[in-house]
């Protein structure tokens, strides 16, 4: 007669011999069918990779106030911060907006922007949109000052509303009034100017 001792043993390899069959049987009928694609992988951790010493924050918000106690706000999808620069913070996907003396709203967009924390001002790079009602300005660069509520605008600025397109080097738009000024970098040459009307 078989004692528990030996029914024990018995049973437990009878359960090893059925998990290793088991476990044969799949790998053997699975083999080959899981395939890694190592061009994808490796675009994913480039995605990903962010260097030594910095440090990333999606959906940001930063505000600044002026001595009237008007806000100027800031908003990116991604946000970088490096130990070596601590007063820059380089934005991706920015729009920032405040709101006019006149009640509307001033809006500004761009692809990438630097915020420096200790003078808050701003400078937009990669398709530059401002907006306000029916105008448009479009430019490479804007450098907003915070001490100073203007925008300075550089490289192919073009304003459009529904009737005007005025195309210059420079321009400065102040962000208490809308007012814009346009110039040339070379003063001999005309700011181009164009008025549409209605057949």
């Amino acid at each position: 007669m078989i004692n528990i001792k030996n029914k024990a043993n018995l049973f437990l390899i009878l359960i090893l011999c059925f998990s290793v069959s088991f476990y044969t049987y799949f790998i053997s009928k699975n083999k080959n069918t899981i395939n890694i694609n190592d061009n994808k992988d490796t675009k994913i951790k480039e995605s990903l990779n962010v260097s030594k010493g910095t440090t990333k924050f999606t959906d940001v918000e930063y505000k600044t106030s002026d001595n009237k106690n008007r806000n100027y706000i800031t908003r990116g999808k991604e946000a970088y911060l490096t130990k070596d620069r601590p007063n820059l913070i380089k934005l991706r996907i920015v729009h920032s907006f405040t709101t006019l003396k006149d009640g509307t709203i001033l809006n500004i967009k761009s692809e990438k922007a630097d915020f420096y924390k200790n003078s808050k001002n701003i400078k937009y790079y990669e398709n530059v949109m401002i907006t306000n009602k029916d105008g448009v300005i479009r430019a490479e660069i804007a450098n907003f000052f915070a001490n100073e509520n203007k925008i300075k605008l550089e490289n192919n600025v073009i304003f459009k509303d529904n009737k005007n397109t005025i195309k210059g080097d420079i321009a400065e738009l102040n962000t208490l009034t809308y007012n814009l000024l346009i110039s040339m970098n070379n003063k001999n040459k005309r700011v181009y100017g164009q008025r549409e009307t209605k057949n």
